[in-house]
C-alpha cells in the first residue's frame, strides 16, 4: 500500500471513531465540559452536531482532498494574521492532547471552536479574551491528530 493511501485509511479510521464517540459519548463529553445547562453548551451541542454532520459528509468519499479540506480536530491549520502578515500553524486536538508549546490547542479553546470546519482561505473575526484577531486560513493539512485513543 502507497503511503497516500495508508494515510487516508489511517485518517478515516480515525474520523469514524470520532463520528462513534460523538454519537456515543456526546452527552458525557458535555457534561464534562459544560455542566451547566445554558448558552455555552447549547451551542457547543450544535457545534458538534455540525461537526458530525461535517464528518459524515466527509466520509462519504474519503481522500486526500475531501480530508484536508476542512478543519477537522486532528488537523494542523497555517494561519495568517491579516493585521501584520503573520503566519503560525496549531494543531487542533481535543482536550486532553493540548500543549501549548507544541502549537497543540483544544478544540474547546477560544480559536479552536470559531475556526472548527473552516475552509482553506476562509477569513475569520475571532473574539478571544485578549480582543478581535484577524486572519485567515491558509491550509489545512489533516495530520492523524484525531486519536481517540490517546484521550481516554
Amino acid at each position: 500500500m502507497n503511503h497516500r493511501l495508508e494515510n487516508v485509511s489511517v485518517s478515516k479510521t480515525q474520523l469514524i471513531n470520532q463520528l462513534v464517540y460523538f454519537d456515543e459519548e456526546k452527552s458525557n463529553f458535555l457534561n464534562l465540559y459544560f455542566p451547566a445547562y445554558g448558552r455555552e453548551r447549547t451551542d457547543m451541542d450544535q457545534l458538534l452536531v455540525s461537526y458530525c454532520e461535517e464528518l459524515e459528509l466527509i466520509l462519504t468519499h474519503p481522500d486526500e482532498k475531501s480530508i484536508h479540506s476542512t478543519v477537522l480536530i486532528g488537523s494542523q491549520v497555517k494561519l495568517r494574521y491579516l493585521d501584520d502578515d503573520f503566519i503560525e500553524s496549531f494543531s487542533i486536538v481535543f482536550p486532553e492532547q493540548t500543549k501549548p508549546d507544541n502549537n497543540h490547542i483544544s478544540f474547546l479553546s477560544p480559536i479552536g471552536k470559531q475556526i472548527l470546519l473552516s475552509k482553506p482561505t476562509q477569513a475569520h473575526q475571532l473574539y478571544v479574551p485578549s480582543g478581535v484577531i484577524h486572519l485567515s486560513i491558509e491550509e489545512i493539512q489533516y495530520m492523524n491528530w484525531g486519536d481517540l485513543s490517546k484521550t481516554h
